[in-house]
């Protein structure tokens, strides 16, 4: 039962983390509209709020749904890029955080199962 207990405290830490790199990384980037940082505000409310109404493993869907999304954007900025300097640096930041909510949302979603 503390094993437990300890592993989902630890999904939730790496999520926080992941759902603060996209965050950071999102107001870093020099981006004309504010898609990235939106896509981080709508995973910190999915953290923070307790959803009664709505079933976990929809809200990990869409966790993962989210992330995702930021995962193929991210890398789709970065392969446009003409050269690498400070944006991409962030971009990677936000890469990085995206695909670390990934990898513990879809934890989340085997052990819902």
């Amino acid at each position: 039962m503390v094993e437990q207990k300890k592993k989902d405290t630890l999904k939730h830490i790496m999520v926080n983390f992941g759902v603060m790199l996209v965050l950071v990384g999102s107001t870093a980037v020099k981006a004309d509209n504010l898609a990235f940082f939106s896509m981080g505000l709508i995973l910190l409310a999915i953290q923070i709020f307790d959803f009664k109404g709505v079933d976990a493993k929809r809200l990990v869907t869409a966790e993962i749904m989210i992330s995702g999304t930021l995962t193929i954007a991210a890398i789709t900025q970065l392969v446009m890029s003409k050269g690498f300097g400070v944006p991409q640096i962030f971009l990677v930041v936000l890469l990085l955080g995206s695909i670390l909510i990934v990898v513990e949302s879809l934890r989340k979603f085997v052990e819902l199962e």
